[in-house]
């Protein structure tokens, strides 16, 4: 921060010896002593240069938080999805779909983060075998969330169970809809909500207010990561792996990162972990849509926060979405 003091401040406080910068201030120290203090234990602790403990400190991250926020693990960090409201009816149920050979639909918001939540979902049912309907809505023509029309034509199309992310906690119209039709549905979202929820089987959304997880940070997507792994522990524990190999839902975080970093929610607690993991795996370009992205954005070395976030500045919104969908 840079403020005007009085000399004697400015002898007390100041930084770098800047007593005079170009616009005639002095550079003053952000920190007060018990931030002095904090950075320096920092410092020692981590074994890193002191300006490191400083913006740390600066930030607000306690000292025995420290080594987690410099090298964030999915291990560390990840909760108990059953902590999540409905998370374990919603798991139980999409479960039971596939068991059963239920068709499965799943609707996504128009923006990265319900296009990489949609991907998310699509990428690990295949890896089961299964090829769920995508319905990705025209911003203009449907608008924001599900539709009575839309929900129709998943029905028509064979879908008795939808799955919609990044979306449908204030869907009341369409959900009755579907009630109508015998269309199941499982929310999966992370918008602000009040205390009147749609009539659906399963609502997972960490900002609902009856929510005590402490997860409302994450975008969509993190939710959606979430799902697949009690999805992921419910099959298991049914015995769907004994044949089979499990989904590596490891090799999904390039999909998180991006959705998780577009969607510009803070990146703390689990959130920098899948940033960090994730930009890992999309250095792999393993994944053929996201490669495509990288190319046409010049992207040459390794991706950076900054790389996913003005991705869509290069190609526009419509072209991530469908490069991440069609090409996933």
């Amino acid at each position: 921060m840079v403020m005007t003091l009085d000399a004697t401040s400015a002898e007390r406080r100041v930084v770098l010896g800047v007593k005079k910068s170009l616009s005639a201030r002095v550079w003053r120290e952000r920190l007060d002593d018990q931030g002095l203090s904090q950075a320096l234990a920092i410092a020692q602790r981590t074994e890193l240069p002191e300006v490191v403990g400083r913006v740390l400190a600066g930030r607000s991250v306690p000292l025995e938080d420290a080594s987690g926020f410099l090298n964030p693990s999915i291990k560390d960090l990840m909760p108990d999805p059953s902590k999540l409201v409905d998370m374990d009816k919603a798991c139980a149920r999409v479960a039971d779909a596939l068991q059963a050979g239920v068709k499965i639909a799943v609707f996504g918001d128009y923006d990265v983060d319900g296009a990489t939540s949609s991907a998310l979902l699509k990428r690990y049912l295949m890896q089961l075998g299964v090829e769920p309907d995508v319905y990705i809505p025209d911003r203009i023509i449907d608008g924001y969330g599900p539709n009575p029309t839309a929900i129709n034509q998943l029905h028509a199309g064979g879908a008795r169970l939808l799955i919609t992310v990044d979306c449908g906690s204030t869907s009341f119209e369409a959900f009755e809809e579907a009630k109508r039709l015998g269309l199941e549905v499982v929310v999966l979202d992370h918008h602000q909500v009040d205390e009147n929820f749609p009539e659906v089987h399963a609502l997972v959304n960490a900002n609902r207010q009856d929510d005590l997880s402490g997860q409302g940070h994450l975008a969509a997507v993190g939710v959606t990561f979430l799902f697949l792994v009690g999805l992921n522990r419910e099959l298991r524990r049914r015995g769907a792996f004994a044949q089979r190999a499990e989904p590596r839902l490891m090799d999904l975080l390039d999909l998180v990162a991006l959705g998780t970093v577009c969607d510009v929610v803070p990146l703390k607690g689990l959130n920098r972990a899948y940033v960090v993991q994730g930009l890992k795996v999309m250095a792999r370009r393993e994944n053929i849509g996201l490669s495509c992205l990288a190319d046409i954005s010049r992207l040459s070395g390794k991706p950076t926060p900054y790389h996913l976030a003005t991705c869509s500045d290069r190609a526009s919104t419509p072209v991530v979405v469908l490069a991440i969908l069609l090409l996933a």
